[in-house]
């Protein structure tokens, strides 16, 4: 993932794209962003948290005040990881969550630097819960429907709700996270979603799920089975 950054090297919003498309976009485009149209000068690559976590913070600080706020952090883990982005944003919304009381040690409502590094920060937490998953990568889901599902209900809630399917698809499809194709796909996941979400709950459970064999009929994974 990148940002776009001004003259001065500061990021200009808190939106996240795919590295190829922002440069592209910066050597095409109106020199703005965008999502906020405010001018862009360079395009800086988000490094991954597992691997350079000094670095990724820096990135992430968007206001550049040497400390994260809940909505940076948040902000980012949806753009990187495959997360629960309801469950996430739930947890952002309690002062009280287990998360920031353990990775905000001194309670001071921001993740500094020093924290971010701790053995029980935030860092520490990534690498435990997701660096396997990113290493294995997800299952071919033309192979195996069943593995696929599992592989991206993160958090084993026994369902996916649109945001987590529409990241899962830009992902096996190999999309990139231009807001243009991520506005096509999720357009595309609300135009099937009442066939297989029959219960109304606003999440795919997996028996509701299509099961193998269902072939190309099936909308959510015709665009996988055909390509």
């Amino acid at each position: 993932m990148g940002v776009f950054l001004d003259s001065e090297d500061r990021r200009i919003s808190r939106h996240f794209f795919n590295v190829a498309a922002a440069q592209e976009w910066l050597r095409s485009g109106t020199g703005m962003c965008p999502m906020t149209r405010a001018p862009i000068a360079s395009v800086l690559a988000v490094p991954s948290i597992i691997d350079d976590p000094d670095g990724w913070f820096g990135a992430v600080d968007i206001d550049g005040d040497g400390r994260l706020s809940v909505l940076e952090v948040v902000e980012c883990l949806k753009a990187q990881l495959p997360v629960d982005n309801s469950a996430l944003d739930a947890a952002a919304s309690d002062t009280n969550h287990w998360m920031w009381q353990q990775w905000d040690s001194d309670g001071s409502g921001f993740i500094e630097r020093d924290e971010l590094l701790q053995p029980q920060g935030l860092a520490a937490y990534v690498r435990t819960a997701f660096a396997q998953h990113e290493q294995r990568g997800p299952p071919d889901i033309k192979a195996d429907k069943d593995a696929w599902y599992e592989f991206w209900d993160e958090d084993r809630s026994g369902s996916l709700d649109k945001e987590e399917v529409v990241r899962a698809l830009l992902k096996t499809l190999r999309m990139t996270h231009e807001p243009l194709q991520v506005q096509m796909m999720r357009g595309t996941i609300e135009a099937v979603w009442c066939i297989f979400d029959e219960d109304g709950s606003g999440c795919i459970e997996r028996d509701e799920f299509p099961r193998p064999g269902d072939g190309p009929a099936d909308p959510i994974t015709a665009p996988v089975e055909q390509g």
